[in-house]
């Protein structure tokens, strides 16, 4: 810490003074006259002699001195764990004791959690202590964060089904003459479960005011299945909910959103059914050579059986990157990294099912390491829409 003390020097100089006050001294002066017969006199005359004064000069100069830190990590300087309040301050107090105790153990820094009255409160007291934090933000925190103050990205969450990011779909009539031309939404009513959801509305929003489409009536509805009763209904043109993408036949290829087709199962010409034990699938299980559907219209398939082979998805949104662990601007870099590691160790381990990975804290299934270019989706919406910073914070995955 720096801290400037204004310290008085004497600098002390012999000033010249060139006209100071004269001191009159009496000599004597001798000269010869000139007369008859020559003789020397003597007379009394005044001379003025100037004497050298000496005076004190002060001068006042201020010096900067260092004053060391407490080491980061140590009792009096605890690594700081900063979260939003996204959940009730002493459930977040209670669930963060676990993590604290295990960073600690596994990394001999000491830390300390602390809940904050707003995300932006964690934002702001990042920027204040760049060396000293680490963030649980929004994926909208991040880019607020990174924004206003180099705020760097770290590791962003895994959810149940091993996903880094929430991904959109927008669900149409097969039977309508709505394709993969956003153009052909001109004027459709749209069904909406969620105005603040950036994945499943806003998204989409943005994508169609870039391409210059406008819609007809906005339709909220309260819960995405809902939504995709209303699509089945006719009540709606289309419908905005979550895609999670199907799990492949015999597991050995993950489906690859620049590959794969949202609907590939679709190949076989059958329809999906509930399983037995409730999972939504075509052609059996994935381990015997068929797809699991998951996406949001298999929770309503036992109350319209028909529902995919009635509708069909013609566009998804950009991956919207989950919680995400950030670091102050200056965090120590060998730090952040072990920290990360630590991280993901216990997110993984047992102990996490007390905190992190709690159905009724974040619920994480998982770390990954997260890059800044993911979170470009987000600032695409922002710069479309026009949204504040303020605004941003508001809006949900």
């Amino acid at each position: 810490m720096l801290r400037t003390i204004p310290v008085i020097l004497l600098a002390v100089g012999l000033v010249m003074l060139g006209a100071c006050q004269p001191n009159e001294n009496v000599v004597e002066v001798t000269r010869l006259v000139e007369i008859e017969n020559q003789v020397e006199i003597t007379r009394i005359i005044p001379e003025t002699v100037v004497e050298e004064a000496t005076r004190l000069v002060i001068e006042e100069v201020e010096v900067v001195l260092e004053v060391t830190k407490e080491p980061l990590g140590t009792a009096d300087r605890p690594v700081q764990l900063l979260f939003p309040p996204q959940f009730d301050a002493e459930l977040i107090t209670r669930r963060s004791v676990p993590l604290v105790e295990a960073l600690s153990e596994s990394t001999g820094f000491q830390f300390r959690a602390g809940v904050l009255d707003s995300e932006q409160a964690v934002i702001d007291l990042m920027c204040a202590a760049p060396q000293d934090t680490i963030g649980f933000l929004s994926p909208a925190g991040y880019v607020v964060a990174h924004d206003q103050c180099d705020i760097q990205v770290g590791s962003v969450a895994l959810d149940d089904n091993g996903l880094e990011a929430k991904t959109g779909m927008i669900v149409t009539r097969r039977d309508s003459d709505i394709d993969e031309d956003l153009a052909s939404l001109e004027g459709k009513s749209w069904a909406v479960p969620n105005m603040a959801s950036l994945s499943n509305y806003l998204y989409f929003q943005a994508l169609l005011q870039d391409e210059g489409v406008e819609v007809g009536e906005i339709v909220p509805v309260i819960g995405e299945s809902v939504a995709m009763l209303a699509v089945s209904d006719e009540d709606v043109d289309l419908a905005t909910a979550e895609f999670i993408p199907p799990i492949l036949p015999y597991e050995e290829t993950v489906w690859d959103r620049e590959v794969d087709d949202p609907e590939p199962w679709r190949v076989l010409g059958l329809s999906p059914e509930r399983s037995p034990i409730g999972y939504v699938r075509v052609n059996g299980d994935p381990e015997y050579g068929g797809y699991r559907v998951r996406d949001a219209r298999s929770r309503v398939i036992d109350v319209a059986e028909d529902i995919f082979d009635e509708t069909q998805i013609v566009t998804l949104s950009e991956p919207i990157p989950n919680e995400t662990i950030v670091f102050g601007r200056d965090f120590p870099l060998a730090l952040a990294r072990q920290i990360e590691i630590e991280l993901a160790d216990f997110v993984d381990s047992g102990a996490c099912q007390t905190s992190l990975c709690s159905s009724d804290f974040y619920s994480w299934n998982g770390l990954t390491a997260a890059r800044d270019e993911m979170y470009d989706p987000i600032r695409f919406v922002q710069e479309t829409l026009d949204l504040t910073a303020d605004e941003l914070l508001e809006v949900e995955p």
